[in-house]
């Protein structure tokens, strides 16, 4: 009979534990490398942060089953009177140096194929390892729970590489080229291709099951797939306020994935739901909100031929109405549809400016005849330009009105294309929000001289610019600069508060400004340097400092640029000076933009002097 301590009794211990030990050495490091693939792409938002860290966590307990089970060995070969063997070091830390990226940036379409394979080939082979580790340690009577952890690993790694090459395959069927370069894309700038993938894309498309729904858009989006446009309202009620940055990529990758019928089902009802939905590729929003144009014109048209039917009727009653010729209740009505579909005209008149003397054709982002009218046009695709600017109006700005604020957009796009040769440009008019209007300033809320109208919208305001860089095509290298003219300068500012880091814009400018609600340029959520200023001598509203500090004093750390006398509304005249330091700025011409004019010192001192009493 063996007595306790000899070799015999302790040899099958050792042999287990040098068996255990291959096996962890072999299958413990097996999911590092699909971990070092999500560090390494820097994959943020949707689904990817909780994806990566569930891998992270199985990756843990797994080469921890690994540790339990040599331990426990260990234990018993030491109860027996043998020193174990050294164990082997199976924990190492996942490191990488990941560069910074620009919003517009997309993710390594060829990462994702690798973490695929990894997640495949894991998904094969721990299954089998967990069942040897199991074998191993039932036969020297140690519990088989690493065993199964082990396993477990495994089968979750399986399950997660179908689901990813699922999500792949129908994201890369389903178009416009929701992989740049890879199903039909521009190819584009950079020399990057086919290689990347929209951001948006990738946290809520590939790793959708993944991603957080504190808000219930995902669980709405799932319900207006099935053709629920109630439920296709409340995004949009979502969108207005403005608080998730990443709804936009959450309605660009649901978009992108949805059967093509089922986007057709979703147009046919709510077109105008549709179109107003940022994130989706901006050629769509102009194709549904062109449909929508003309159908909102019948439909006013109609409804304003019945209001003057019903008022004829009424005026040829004997003597009910006397001799004013107008029925007061319904003239009220018929002004109501007239300003309407004065909007539809006047969207109509600056889509037409599209593709003329030069420019690319226009794109209607967005429209809405409703309250004071909404109208969001583009000259040039926001998706594919390499240089992107919006801009935003300011007090007393109408869609109905003279055509002014789309001119502007289309004056920058000239100056801009003039200077950037080779490069393609996208200039934006956005009247996306209810602009404080003359009749309104006793109105609180809607005051110019109130910051509300400006808070408000400017929750509109970054939701748009969430939607621009979502749909953004990822292989091209783009730049986006924001605009505010007058009280639309406290707007985009508010807006950029909301999205720091510049995740509202790489430039903001701003021109003919009151104040832009904070005491300094950093405080906007950019670098200082790129925040600019401008403002014609002779612009009393640049005088006002209603709003915070004085946007162009020195110490408020702003760069200025060189504006010509002309009041307070024409920095986009042609061949101003204004025009031109903008369209730099747009351009990244920075070196070239003319800072303001130092007055002559001689001048300044005679000026100064005492005026000779007579």
């Amino acid at each position: 009979m063996t007595t306790p301590g000899t070799a015999s009794t302790a040899a099958p211990l050792l042999a287990a534990y040098r068996k255990v030990t291959e096996l962890a050495e072999t299958h413990a490091p097996a999911l590092d490398k699909a971990a070092r693939t999500m560090a390494t792409s820097a994959w943020v938002g949707g689904g990817a942060p909780r994806f990566g860290d569930e891998l992270m966590e199985r990756r843990k307990r797994m080469q921890a089953a690994f540790e339990q089970a040599l331990t426990e060995i260990a234990d018993l070969i030491t109860r027996q009177g043998e020193n174990p063997p050294r164990p082997p070091r199976l924990v190492s830390p996942i490191t990488v140096a990941t560069a910074a990226r620009s919003a517009f940036a997309g993710m390594d379409i060829e990462a994702m194929e690798r973490l695929v394979a990894e997640l495949d080939r894991t998904g094969h082979s721990l299954p089998e390892a967990g069942s040897k580790l199991n074998a191993e340690c039932v036969a020297v009577g140690v519990a088989a729970t690493a065993g199964r952890t082990v396993g477990e690993a495994g089968t979750w790694a399986a399950s997660q590489a179908g689901d990813l090459r699922k999500r792949m395959e129908l994201l890369k069927k389903e178009g416009p080229a929701p992989f740049a370069g890879a199903a039909g894309g521009t190819g584009g700038a950079g020399g990057v291709g086919a290689d990347l993938a929209a951001a948006g894309l990738v946290g809520y498309g590939l790793f959708g099951g993944f991603a957080p729904d504190g808000n219930g858009a995902g669980a709405l989006l799932a319900r207006a797939q099935t053709g629920d446009t109630e439920a296709l309202g409340k995004v949009l009620a979502l969108q207005r306020e403005g608080k998730d940055a990443g709804l936009a990529g959450r309605v660009s990758a649901w978009w992108r994935m949805l059967d093509p019928a089922a986007r057709q089902g979703l147009i046919d009802k709510a077109p105008g739901a549709v179109g107003s939905l940022n994130g989706l590729p901006s050629a769509t929003r102009d194709s549904v909100n062109r449909a929508f144009l003309s159908l909102e014109e019948k439909r006013l048209r109609d409804a304003k031929a019945d209001l003057v039917k019903k008022r004829d009727e009424h005026l040829r009653l004997p003597g009910l109405y006397g001799r004013s010729g107008t029925v007061p209740g319904i003239e009220v009505e018929l002004e109501k549809y007239s300003t309407m579909l004065a909007r539809v005209e006047a969207v109509k008149a600056a889509l037409a400016e599209g593709g003329r003397n030069g420019r690319p054709p226009a794109l209607l982002l967005g429209f809405d005849v409703n309250g004071q009218g909404r109208a969001v046009v583009s000259y040039g695709d926001p998706d594919t330009a390499h240089h992107v600017t919006a801009y935003v109006p300011g007090f007393t700005t109408t869609v109905e009105g003279d055509g002014e604020d789309f001119k502007r957009a289309r004056s920058t796009w000239d100056q801009v294309d003039g200077l950037a040769p080779g490069k393609r440009t996208a200039s934006i008019a956005w009247l996306g929000y209810d602009a404080p209007q003359i009749n309104q300033v006793f109105m609180p809320d809607h005051s110019v001289a109130s910051d509300k109208a400006a808070e408000k919208g400017s929750k509109e305001l970054v939701s748009f610019v969430d939607g621009l860089r979502a749909s953004h095509q990822p292989d091209v290298p783009a730049n986006l600069t924001m605009v505010g003219h007058s009280y639309g300068s406290l707007t985009t500012a508010k807006a950029a508060v909301q999205r720091p880091f510049g995740k509202l814009a790489d430039d903001l400018v701003f021109v003919g400004s009151p104040g832009l609600g904070v005491g300094h340029a950093r405080d906007l959520g950019v670098d200082p340097s790129r925040v600019w200023v401008g403002a014609a001598p002779d612009d009393q509203v640049a005088d006002l400092e209603s709003f915070g500090g004085n946007p162009y004093a020195p110490s408020f750390g702003a760069k200025h640029f060189q504006v010509a006398p002309g009041g307070h509304s024409n920095y986009w005249k042609d061949r101003s000076e204004s025009l031109r330091n903008i369209g730099h700025i747009i351009a990244g011409g920075y070196g070239k933009v003319n800072p303001p004019l130092e007055p002559d010192p001689a001048l300044l001192y005679y000026l100064q002097q005492p005026v000779p009493s007579e």
